[in-house]
């Protein structure tokens, strides 16, 4: 029996909740297997380096390209692909096949296969509920992803990494083969209509000027590019922190890791309540001062059980802040546009990733582990000051009633 949210959300919401459990597993099986080769920060930051770097290079052609094409097979297309890069690696490591070039190369083709998929889901969530839906359906997605991303998964991945340790790769292969099967069988096709032929270059140059003209959506996306570019330079040596700072074991880092899932949850419960009560652009402000401290305390503590907390703000924070801001562009877009539109505010918001990476390698390297937790609080200090003005209840609430158009002038 469907759900209310309707029958062809829920074979799209039990597909991401199966890949999502196969993301958490790798997430936290590929830094164990990094930080196995080599204990170099500035090389393990590498392969976070290389998985993100497709965001930079491809995000505004992967948007443009979504747009012209059926956004159902692009998933699924995607998902067959990363089944196959995937197993390639668990089998080069079954057979103790294991190269660093290697790992940065499957690293960089899986992060090009997301440019792709999650441009077309982001674009393909509003075709399959109402817009009076949108808000629910993206709480699910957040909730599903949080539980297999970042609760179920990580624990899991990092008990099959100590097992064997191709075997959490040949679990994600998996996950990934199922969710293919399960988006295939939505009915219909899911391509834009568009009213006129243009060229790619165009299309990737409407995209962002629509952007750039809707002042919020732009300022969030700008705001999730800082966010992002310091939190990945935490990310790239978080697991060298977890074992040589908090001195958690393999397994330990894993149920670290799951911390997050369960701010994750929470938050996917508990942020459409607070957003109507306190309204959207508080909630996004009441997420930034929360980044600020839990980030600043890390550069402090040494006691698992103290990351793990702030780490559970930290999942509660995100699944927040992609609540509105994710329902706010979706809302706002035009369906023709969604594809590019998404593409260009991920460009903002994910191209600065490797960037990321690049200074928590080096800054860990030259300073010392805790370094870029310190210099990630100060930068979040000046970058919340500066779109404090910008980002407020009245101002979304302003981009929600203003005149939708299909055109950016």
């Amino acid at each position: 029996m469907a759900s209310k949210l309707g029958e062809n959300f829920d074979k799209l919401s039990i597909a991401a909740g199966i890949s999502n459990v196969g993301d958490g597993v790798f997430g936290a099986a590929f830094p164990l297997l990094v930080a196995s080769i080599t204990r170099d920060p500035f090389l393990v930051a590498g392969a976070t380096l290389a998985s993100r770097l497709p965001w930079l290079l491809f995000a505004l052609l992967s948007g443009a390209l979504v747009d012209r094409m059926d956004r159902k097979r692009v998933m699924v297309i995607t998902n067959i692909l990363r089944t196959v890069g995937i197993t390639l690696m668990a089998v080069g490591i079954a057979a103790d096949q294991t190269y660093l070039w290697v790992i940065y190369l499957v690293a960089f083709g899986l992060g090009l296969s997301e440019t792709f998929f999650d441009t077309s889901a982001e674009a393909f969530t509003p075709r399959t509920v109402s817009e009076e839906q949108l808000g629910a359906a993206n709480g699910r997605l957040q909730s599903l992803e949080w539980a297999g991303n970042a609760f179920v998964g990580p624990p899991l991945g990092a008990f099959l990494f100590a097992v064997a340790a191709s075997l959490p790769f040949f679990f994600d292969a998996a996950t990934f083969a199922i969710a293919a099967i399960l988006i295939a069988l939505i009915p219909g096709t899911f391509r834009s209509e568009r009213v006129e032929k243009t060229s790619v270059r165009f299309d990737i140059a409407d995209g962002l000027r629509w952007l750039w003209n809707q002042k919020v959506v732009r300022t969030l996306s700008i705001m999730a590019g800082v966010t992002n570019m310091f939190t990945m330079g935490i990310v790239a040596i978080f697991v060298l922190y977890a074992q040589d700072i908090l001195g958690v074991s393999d397994t330990g880092y894993g149920l670290l890791l799951s911390s997050i899932g369960v701010g994750g949850l929470a938050g996917a419960v508990g942020a459409p309540k607070i957003v109507d009560a306190i309204g959207s652009g508080n909630t996004i402000r009441a997420t930034l001062i929360v980044q600020i401290l839990a980030t600043g305390a890390f550069a402090f503590i040494s006691s698992p059980w103290t990351a793990g907390v702030l780490m559970l703000f930290f999942g509660f924070l995100i699944t927040a802040w992609n609540v509105v801001a994710v329902t706010l562009r979706q809302s706002l877009t035009p369906d023709d546009k969604r594809g590019r539109v998404a593409g260009a505010s991920r460009l903002l918001a994910w191209g600065s990733q490797p960037l990321g990476a690049l200074f928590g390698g080096a800054t860990a390297a030259a300073f010392g582990l805790r370094s870029p937790f310190l210099i990630s609080a100060a930068a979040f200090v000046v970058a919340t000051a500066l779109i404090w003005r910008i980002v407020s209840n009245e101002s979304i609430e302003a981009a929600r009633n203003a005149p939708r158009t299909t055109a950016a002038t």
